[in-house]
């Protein structure tokens, strides 16, 4: 009994660890307590900011970034973005789904973070879930662009079919969303 009681508790101790080839700055209730919004990003005279959104469908896509000039290289997990239909369906309807998504999965309709100027910069979707008699999943799909000082980027992770793209565009002016050229990742 001593053996079984050790060896469950050695897996217990172990399982966390299991995602070792990544870092995971996302939001959790035990860290964050409950968040009905994500955090915002200000862009400033030196940085970019980047924010990353899912559209298409309602699955929840895993969002991680890479810096260029971060010492640890291991992809870092900024959290869960799903698409509640916000524009699609009746407005109320959309913003229980982002409030309810937002405080009790840390499932937010879009995330943002600070991107340094001029130097590569990796984002990476992935998109898991299931629906009635199926599962998901698409990815994880990366690409890589260099953001410029003072500028607003949008990395959208598109459901398209039965597959998913991910696009980056430059949306400094909201009314325009410009194509950036970004080179996809292979894994």
């Amino acid at each position: 009994m001593k053996q079984i009681t050790l060896l469950l508790l050695t897996s217990v101790l172990t399982l966390p660890g299991c995602k070792s080839n990544v870092r995971d700055s996302s939001p959790s209730l035990l860290n964050n307590g409950i968040q009905l919004q994500q955090n915002k990003v200000s862009v400033d005279g030196q940085h970019a900011k980047v924010i990353m959104k899912a559209s298409g469908n309602t699955f929840p896509v895993e969002f991680s970034i890479r810096r260029a000039a971060d010492p640890d290289q291991r992809m870092d997990v900024q959290g869960t973005v799903v698409d509640t239909g916000r524009g699609k369906v009746f407005g109320w309807i959309a913003k229980v789904n982002e409030t309810v998504h937002s405080a009790t999965l840390k499932h937010f309709p879009q995330l943002e973070v600070q991107a340094d100027a001029d130097q590569p910069f990796e984002v990476s979707g992935y998109a898991s879930g299931e629906s009635i008699g199926r599962g998901y999943r698409c990815g994880p799909i990366s690409t890589t662009f260099t953001p410029a000082k003072g500028r607003v980027y949008l990395a959208e992770f598109q459901f398209v079919g039965e597959g998913c793209e991910l696009h980056v565009y430059d949306t400094t002016q909201p009314q325009e969303r410009i194509p950036v050229t970004s080179i996809p990742t292979v894994k």
